[in-house]
């Protein structure tokens, strides 16, 4: 997981590149072949323009928050719950209207071409199905593990991946989920935002991130885990995040495992090693 400029360039690599200058809170996790990629990332600003990629579809499900797309000159809203189906060619930009959450997809595709395809391309698309779900399940079990490393368990998972996404836009329309209405209440963001003001504090924890939500620590969970994350691996991530940056300061060990919020040297250890970071303190 990387975040701020970083985490711009790996939206970058996938075909988004940042426009001015890059929200530092932005957070993106991307992993991408010849023919495929999935990402996840969230911010609470971005403005994006689309690398032209004509052999690419592009897709976007906007999770939490929204977007305003500009296709061919052309706005389109996409609110929560939507997914937008973009041709690599259409010259495209992509600005959030506020905090934001998304997946993101890339396909080379075999039937989902533009001149082919039945489903509709540039216009936001409500999807919350079973097909979705298995697709957003398998998103964030590649970015959670190691992709596939076997030329011909790549070529499946891609097929595999163009196949899903069929069957999402097939479903389109049925019924959203009680995590779906969870994301458009904007507990995944809030969250965010808490765990920004106090993750220096040892003390704090998903019991506290809960009661400072109105919301039990198991809704606090679930909405995670539709991201394919957890609380606490948040709250470490940000930890360790600070650590980096108190690094490059005159200061002790300790007292930078005890500004970025971990209560011994022990605690920082288990979270560095379950987040594989290196950072400069590693040197």
């Amino acid at each position: 997981m990387t975040m701020g400029p970083q985490a711009g360039e790996h939206c970058d690599d996938f075909g988004w590149a940042p426009v001015g200058n890059v929200d530092p809170s932005l957070v993106a996790e991307v992993t991408q072949h010849l023919r495929y990629g999935m990402g996840r990332a969230w911010s609470t600003s971005a403005n994006y323009a689309l690398t032209r990629a004509p052999q690419r579809i592009y897709l976007v499900h906007t999770v939490e928050g929204g977007f305003t797309f500009t296709v061919d000159g052309e706005a389109r809203t996409a609110e929560a719950g939507t997914l937008i189906l973009l041709h690599g060619e259409a010259p495209t930009t992509a600005q959030t209207t506020g905090e934001t959450a998304r997946f993101v997809w890339h396909v080379t595709p075999a039937f989902l071409q533009p001149a082919k395809s039945r489903f509709r391309f540039h216009e936001p698309i409500p999807v919350a199905n079973a097909s979705m779900r298995a697709l957003i399940s398998m998103t964030n079990t590649i970015l959670n593990t190691a992709p596939p490393e076997v030329p011909t368990a790549q070529a499946h998972l891609g097929i595999a991946l163009e196949h899903l996404i069929a069957g999402a836009l097939d479903e389109s329309g049925t019924r959203t989920s009680d995590a779906d209405t969870m994301h458009r209440d904007g507990l995944f963001m809030n969250a965010q935002l808490v765990i920004e003001a106090h993750f220096r504090d040892a003390g704090f924890s998903i019991a506290r991130l809960a009661r400072s939500l109105s919301v039990s620590e198991r809704a606090v969970h679930a909405v995670f885990a539709a991201l394919g994350t957890t609380p606490r691996r948040e709250l470490e991530r940000r930890r360790l995040s600070e650590v980096e940056r108190l690094s490059a300061q005159a200061l002790t060990r300790n007292q930078i495992f005890e500004l970025a919020g971990f209560s011994s040297p022990r605690q920082f250890r288990d979270a560095h090693s379950r987040h594989r970071t290196k950072l400069p303190l590693d040197q």
